[in-house]
């Protein structure tokens, strides 16, 4: 009497694999099929293969999640086989993880806190000039020179020479002078203002969640051949 070996395997293209290697390792293509229908007739189906009621169910959900469950009729004898080739398509996620010289690599991945600086506006001092005026005054003490003429009567006998030079021609001047106001102006620094930058340091804690992953391996049981 045959054996039912039956598997849930990830993708129906994964499935399809399964069976052309039934088909390849011997066994004949008519006992080897994918289950398909509703809820119950899964279930229904499946206790009809030899198999609890619960497991049906669980196959029959597993069908329902978008996996695709395989049942292949086997001699007593071939069992065994059959069911190492199940447990090898079972622990394969895609087309490629079927292949059993491939291999599949997961990665534990973590994020690392990465905290960096930069500049924003803290406030500051502006600085403007203007001008503005003011009146002012100095009192100047100012010279001026007026030309005066004094006669004086006088009775003085010129000796023969002086006469000859008194009745030449002579024209003398003299001038007078006065001070005017100049008005100058001089810059004098009266006060310097600088403008500097003070530095002050201080600590920051900062906090934020880093997310990390983990691989955990797990033995995959083999498929479970039951008799019918």
């Amino acid at each position: 009497m045959p054996t039912t070996v039956i598997g849930t395997i990830e993708t129906p293209k994964i499935a399809q694999r399964l069976i052309d290697e039934l088909t390849k390792a011997g066994f004949k293509s008519q006992d080897v099929q994918i289950l398909k229908g509703d809820q119950d007739q899964l279930v229904a189906e499946i206790v009809e293969l030899g198999f609890g009621k619960s497991d049906a169910s669980d196959y029959a959900k597993a069908v329902r999640n978008g996996k695709t469950v395989v049942a292949a009729a086997v001699a007593e004898d071939k069992v065994a086989k059959a069911a190492a080739i199940f447990e090898r398509y079972e622990a394969a996620e895609d087309e490629e993880a079927a292949d059993l010289a491939e291999e599949t690599t997961l990665t534990e991945v973590k994020e690392e806190l990465s905290v960096g600086k930069s500049k924003g506006m803290t406030g500051g001092v502006r600085a403007t000039t203007s001008v503005s005026e003011q009146p002012v005054e100095k009192t100047v003490t100012l010279r001026e020179e007026h030309v005066e003429v004094e006669r004086q009567p006088t009775e003085r006998k010129l000796k023969p020479e002086e006469a000859e030079a008194a009745f030449a021609g002579k024209t003398v001047e003299m001038l007078g002078t006065a001070e005017e106001v100049e008005v100058a102006k001089e810059a004098y620094v009266t006060e310097e203002v600088t403008l500097s930058k003070r530095v002050e340091e201080r600590q920051e804690k900062v906090r934020d969640t880093v997310r990390h992953t983990d691989v955990e391996v797990e033995k995959i049981k083999p498929a479970v051949a039951k008799k019918r």
